[in-house]
Order: C-alpha cells, then structure tokens, then sequence
C-alpha cells in the first residue's frame, strides 16, 4: 500500500512537470521506467532542437546540385546511387557524401518544389538567403540563437559577437531543455561551430575569428517566401532586430 501511494505520489509530481528523486532498492522498476522515460523524453527533446546541424552549415557548393536531384523524382536507391556511387558531390568519402545530400533534403523538401526551384534559379544573394531561411525553419535553435544572442548584441551596441557566445546561449537554454545536457560535448560543439559558420556564410557576422557583426536585410524574394509560407514573423529573425 505504502508502494502504492509512492508511486501515485511521483506520478502527481510528475504530471505537473516536475522531477522526483525517489530512490528504493525493492521493488521500484515502474517508478525507474517512468523515470527513465522522462529522460529519454527530453534527450529527443534536445536532439531536434539542434537537430541537422552536426551535418554541417548552409551547404552552399552542395545545395543547388541536390536541390535539382530532388526535381527527378528519382527511387530511394537510385537518388542514394547519385550520391555513393556516382559521388556527383564529389566528397572524399561516400558517406560524407550522402549525409551532405541527406541533410539538403531533410531541409528543403518540406518546403515544396516552387522553393526547390527557387533555390536552383535563384542569384547567389538571395540563394543563401533561402538556404538560412530553410534552415531557420527546420532547426529550433538557429531562430533562437540569432533572436538572444545576435539581435541581444545588436541591441547593446557590441560591434562583435562574444568568443563564449553559445556557450553562454546552452547555459540558458538548458535550464528549459534539460536534455541538452545529455548530448555529447562534440554534438554541441559541432553544431554552436556550425551555426557561427552559418552565420558567416550568410553574411551576418564577418569571419568565424573575429565575428563582427554585419547588417542583413531580407531581399524581396526572400520576403515573398516568408510571405508564402505564411511566416512573416521571422523577417524581423532573419534581420536579427528586435
């Protein structure tokens, strides 16, 4: 009985978003299943808030080519063949190569063919402008890194992002996403060096060394994919104001 009411005491606790730190050394596998599925929770919670950054940044040599790959309609086997066998990206490695393609297309075939196409035809400015706008939108933690950190720097008149930029940002966030203590430090390295990379490809900060800040103004065909995709909202994001 004493078990049971335990148990249904955690489970209270737990409903209302909070941790329980029972420990018994009988009989205690439901609570620690229970426990262990919170945690695995919010691992996965904090794997798609960074999610496709460990595969790399804008991928701008990469992305045009795959975008036209992705208007063939090809099977699974033959787009992978493109990429393994073919090696059409012309990496070191198969493997680097279809994880480059892999990534392109988790980014851009939400968006649709119209984007596709856009992103194929489209002049280098606003081409990189997409790509961030692609990746704005399929990973949580690059909007919100240039809404605290970039716009926030903007805003107190800093002329240079801070060397301890996305360490300070993790800090923060973690408090939200507990999970994101769980990943692997090379995992959170990888992906805070490949938003900064990002963010210099794309022309808001000048060079991953000295990261000094420079204005972005969101192009008119950047602006009518916002407005296609109903996400007017991140104008102010992409231009990093508040």
């Amino acid at each position: 009985m004493l078990l049971l009411r335990l148990r249904l005491f955690w489970r209270y606790l737990w409903m209302k978003g909070k941790k329980a730190n029972f420990v018994f050394s009988d009989d205690s596998s439901t609570l620690n299943w229970d426990s262990d599925l919170n945690s695995d929770v919010e691992l996965n919670k904090a794997k798609q808030y960074v999610r496709d950054l460990t595969c790399g940044s804008l991928l701008i040599a990469e992305s045009r080519l795959v975008a036209k790959t992705l208007l063939l309609g090809l099977p699974e086997y033959e787009w992978n063949r493109l990429f393994i066998d073919e090696n059409i990206l012309q990496k070191r490695s198969p493997h680097t190569a279809i994880r480059y393609a892999r990534s392109i297309r988790r980014r851009l075939e939400p968006l649709g063919k119209e984007f596709i196409e856009a992103v194929i035809n489209e002049p280098e400015s606003s081409y990189k402008q997409l790509l961030m706008l692609s990746l704005i939108l399929y990973t949580p933690v690059l909007p919100d890194f240039m809404r605290q950190v970039v716009a926030e720097t903007k805003r107190i008149y800093q002329p240079n992002l801070a060397p301890d930029a996305w360490a300070s940002f993790l800090l923060d966030c973690s408090r939200l996403l507990p999970g994101l203590n769980d990943l692997s430090s090379s995992t959170l390295k990888k992906s805070g060096n490949n938003i900064i990379r990002s963010l210099v490809e794309a022309d808001y900060l000048d060079n991953n060394k000295n990261r000094r800040l420079q204005p972005v103004y969101v192009l008119p065909e950047t602006r009518i994919w916002l407005q296609k995709l109903n996400r007017e909202d991140l104008e102010p994001v992409m231009e990093c104001t508040l």
